[in-house]
């Protein structure tokens, strides 16, 4: 076991040129920052482009040093997971980010990410009664209105609308596409990723946001977003790629999920 203070855990499903767009930019971040670790994760199907995508990784892992992992299909839920435990098991990280494939790190990315967390994880959100608890380092795909501090973090605003993602009812909320925190939280207060049901994108982003919320904490947007950039690509969880990778009837009857083109 080699201990390190940051892992990335790049979980992908196909999107071999978003790939080649993002991933580079990680691995430069990983080892620029020297005590950090990256696992990438593939588990796209033949059907999807497999070999072309995994003749890319092996050639990419031969130049640098990462973790790699093929295997047949899986959920993003479920690669997650997997890559959480065998993440700890072999660098032992303290920090821990969960990043979507059409994300990457603009340089200083992870020294302000474990900056931000050694200094507020745990601390009580200005106003509120709930502690920063899950980092994120898009600002993109959150809620517009927030506060920013002094030293360039920020939180959802307090007084932001209700009903939107951030929002007083989903206070807790942060993305799918990068979430940050402490190894702890992972383990002891998110207990893993919420693991996948319909594979529809909305519907279990929901889930572990208000999960967190319930928990008593807060998320909190490192630099705003400066930090990060992202193509707009639609995930194998978005109902509107085409992919479809769960049963429509089965998803439909649940007064739960929602997706483009539920009746």
């Amino acid at each position: 076991m080699q201990k390190v203070e940051f892992l990335t855990i790049y979980a992908t499903f196909g999107n071999l040129n978003v790939v080649k767009k993002t991933l580079p930019s990680v691995l430069e971040e990983t080892h620029r920052y020297g005590n950090a670790k990256l696992i990438v994760h593939d588990s796209t199907e033949r059907t999807h482009g497999r070999d072309r995508k995994w003749r890319y990784l092996k050639s990419l892992e031969k130049k640098h040093n990462f973790f790699l992992l093929l295997s047949s299909n899986l959920s993003m839920a479920h690669a997650r997971n997997m890559c959480l435990h065998v993440g700890q098991e072999m660098f032992a990280p303290d920090y821990i980010v969960m990043l979507e494939d059409d994300h990457g790190y603009k340089e200083g990315f992870i020294g302000v990410s474990v900056d931000a967390m050694k200094k507020y994880y745990g601390r009580y959100v200005p106003g509120s009664e709930l502690r920063f608890g899950m980092f994120g380092g898009c600002g993109k795909h959150h809620i517009a209105k927030r506060t920013i501090l002094n030293d360039g973090n920020a939180y959802p605003a307090l007084d932001a609308k209700s009903g939107v993602l951030g929002g007083p009812d989903k206070m807790g909320a942060i993305n799918s596409c990068c979430r940050i925190a402490p190894t702890s939280h992972w383990n002891n207060v998110l207990k893993g990723y919420d693991t996948d049901e319909y594979l529809i994108s909305t519907f279990q982003t929901n889930g572990i946001n208000r999960r967190n919320y319930h928990k008593g904490f807060n998320s909190m947007i490192i630099q705003n977003g400066d930090y990060m950039f992202d193509l707009e690509e639609g995930g194998r969880g978005c109902s509107d790629t085409g992919l479809r990778l769960w049963d429509e009837e089965y998803a439909a009857s649940d007064g739960r999920s929602r997706f483009k083109g539920k009746g």
